[in-house]
């Protein structure tokens, strides 16, 4: 009956938005994350308004109050899908991970609005690093996601 999640807030979230019934404990209620403290909900509600047209897909590495301004949430793995089933005359917003959504943008050739989001975990990641890794660790398996 009760979760004690050692993760980051959004998480936390998520865990008492899937268990409501459940009390959902943080150590530590200022454990962030960079890609959602990117994106604040008074910040998305405002984009949204830009953007009223636009189908909202958020990323389920996001706040909940931003969440609750969105019109889908998908995970990294859901995403393509939900992609590819709004029709194409439709504009999708999407936040707040803007690496995630120009990956998604090259698979479903589909231009979205993207919101300037980052994980300054993955933004410290590069080609170069990555090659110099795999040189270094040649029999290493490399494992990633979008």
């Amino acid at each position: 009956d009760v979760i004690v999640f050692c993760g980051v807030y959004f998480m936390a979230e998520v865990a008492k938005i899937i268990n409501p019934t459940k009390r959902v404990l943080l150590p530590d209620l200022n454990a962030g994350c960079s890609l959602a403290d990117s994106c604040n909900a008074e910040s998305f509600k405002k984009f949204r308004e830009l953007h009223k047209d636009c189908v909202s897909i958020t990323y389920i590495n996001s706040l909940a109050e931003v969440k609750a301004y969105s019109d889908i949430i998908c995970t990294s793995s859901s995403a393509e899908k939900i992609i590819r089933q709004i029709p194409e005359e439709k504009q999708i917003l999407f936040a707040p991970d803007k690496f995630l959504g120009s990956f998604l943008e090259k698979k479903t050739n589909r231009k979205m609005i993207l919101w300037p989001g980052t994980c300054m975990v993955h933004e410290s990641f590069s080609e170069r690093k990555l090659i110099d890794m795999m040189v270094r660790h040649s029999k290493a398996y490399v494992i990633a996601h979008p």
